[in-house]
């Protein structure tokens, strides 16, 4: 039958496991408070063009780095829930411990990517904001929609991180 989505937080001990925990959860819930604006600021953009024909000017640019922001702040928070997809089809029939080994090696490169994509994040961020990038409608300097993905993606890679370890250790509650 079909299984429950609803998947225990991967849970580490200590200090240092507790503060990633709450980061990442800080992180989505102002992800989530990004959604929030985003979704208010549309409403009101479709209700002043169809009304007043007058919408909120550059909403497209905002609803663009608005969502490439919340989304990244999401994603670590993600990880910690177990909640990316997976494909098992093929490992259906292996024993746990392969599971958990496979688990390991796809967080292990999904920190590995998370920490390449930080750097590069960062990097072109800087590069924007030294060529003064701007949207076309309401001139915003597009690097700042970059000063959040960045440390999402940081925090993503030692969310994986953490999920290796616990995944290695056999601590994980898959």
């Amino acid at each position: 039958m079909a299984e429950s989505l609803e998947q225990p937080l991967v849970v580490a001990t200590g200090p240092v496991g507790k503060t990633v925990e709450v980061a990442c959860a800080t992180l989505a819930v102002l992800g989530g408070a990004i959604f929030i604006i985003e979704s208010i600021m549309s409403v009101v953009s479709v209700i002043g063009r169809a009304l007043f024909n007058l919408p909120v000017p550059g909403d497209y640019e905002l609803v663009q780095m608005m969502s490439a922001m919340g989304i990244a702040m999401c994603l670590p928070y993600c990880q910690l829930r177990k909640g990316h997809v997976f494909v098992d089809f093929f490992t259906l029939w292996a024993p746990a411990a392969l599971k958990r080994g496979l688990d390991a090696i796809a967080a292990l490169l999904l920190s590995a990517s998370s920490f390449f994509l930080a750097w590069r994040v960062w990097d072109g961020m800087l590069e924007m904001r030294e060529y003064g990038e701007t949207s076309m409608v309401i001139a915003l300097p597009v690097w700042w929609g970059y000063i959040p993905v960045a440390p999402s993606f940081a925090l993503l890679g030692i969310a994986a991180l953490q999920t290796f370890i616990l995944e290695i250790t056999g601590e994980s509650q898959s």
